[in-house]
């Protein structure tokens, strides 16, 4: 073979490989892509790790216990009991003032509200300059829980030893039947996806594109649901007289959606505050503090939830009617 001939078939060989090179490059690529797009994705916004919730024989669900999430710049820290509180023994410590807040994603505070931002920290941190004593705060809450299911929380825990009880409701809550794990939705899973890149693209990317409708908490909305109202106040009484069993005091918060004051809320409030009265229960009603504020500046996008400014004015709207409500230790 001579030097020309030889010379083409080398060539001939280069120009063989070269679209296999392309090829191996560009997979190269789309791997360090695909790997650098998950590393972000779960470094800076925590997607791969959202917070789960776990079935419960008592209430249905509940947050899952044990754990520590840091997700779109938010801490979320869940306590061996299930709640987004600090970890708290079965006994109070010796002189501190015991509160157990108990309610559904408005207690909880949302995954976009930092947790020392949410307002039962606030309390947690406030309240001691109140009742001049150590002061810790429990938060039994899940996004999405009724009535029904609050209670039944404290049926099946007890209340911790806590000297207040405080059950958190919003002006859809009354009329909301029990939530059960399979109406929650996708919105809180049972166990981590097995990729961020997965997560984004099914929680916040394919609903978009496909325009699917998430399934709503009917807790959200104020609704007509006579059998439902009637069960829920049959379960208030029994919250109370449990309360009651276990020597604390039940305090009824009354915090309405800050879109429906006046038109949906009052008509709730004047159910839940004849509720209290009948029943000797002290009634916080938080109407007018968040009333002061617009939809904007005290919520989330969602116009439901309340944002970090929201929760600290109903935290210090508590703090500030705690001694009208006569409560001591």
């Amino acid at each position: 073979m001579d030097t020309k001939t030889s010379g083409q078939a080398s060539s001939a060989v280069r120009q063989g490989k070269r679209p296999w090179r392309i090829v191996g490059v560009a997979l190269c690529l789309l791997v360090a892509l695909a790997v650098g797009t998950e590393a972000t994705l779960r470094l800076l916004l925590g997607l791969g790790d959202p917070v789960l919730i776990a079935p419960d024989a008592a209430c249905s669900y509940i947050t899952k216990p044990d754990q520590k999430i840091f997700r779109f710049l938010v801490h979320t820290y869940i306590n061996h009991y299930g709640m987004r509180s600090d970890e708290v023994s079965r006994e109070p410590s010796p002189g501190a003032v015991r509160v157990l807040f108990v309610g559904d994603s408005i207690t909880y505070g949302t995954t976009h509200v930092d947790q020392s931002r949410i307002f039962t920290q606030i309390v947690a941190r406030g309240l001691p300059a109140v009742v001049h004593r150590p002061v810790e705060v429990l938060n039994a809450s899940a996004n999405g829980w009724a009535p029904d299911n609050e209670w039944s929380w404290v049926r099946s825990r007890g209340i911790l030893q806590s000297n207040f009880v405080l059950l958190v409701l919003n002006d859809g809550d009354l009329t909301e039947p029990r939530a059960t794990i399979d109406q929650v939705g996708d919105g809180l899973p049972q166990k981590r996806p097995a990729t961020a890149i997965g997560e984004f693209y099914t929680r916040f990317l394919a609903p978009r594109i496909f325009h699917i409708a998430r399934r709503s908490d009917p807790g959200d909305t104020v609704a007509t649901n006579d059998a439902a109202m009637r069960a829920n106040l049959e379960d208030l009484s029994r919250f109370r007289a449990l309360v009651a069993s276990q020597k604390g005091r039940m305090v009824l918060v009354f915090l309405p959606f800050r879109k429906d004051v006046p038109a949906l809320s009052t008509q709730p409030e004047k159910v839940l505050h004849t509720w209290g009265d009948q029943n000797q229960v002290p009634f916080l009603d938080l109407t007018s503090a968040i009333s002061r504020y617009s939809v904007s500046q005290i919520c989330l996008y969602d116009h439901t939830h309340f944002n970090a400014a929201g929760n600290q004015v109903i935290g210090e709207a508590i703090l500030k009617q705690w001694p009208e409500l006569g409560l001591r230790p």
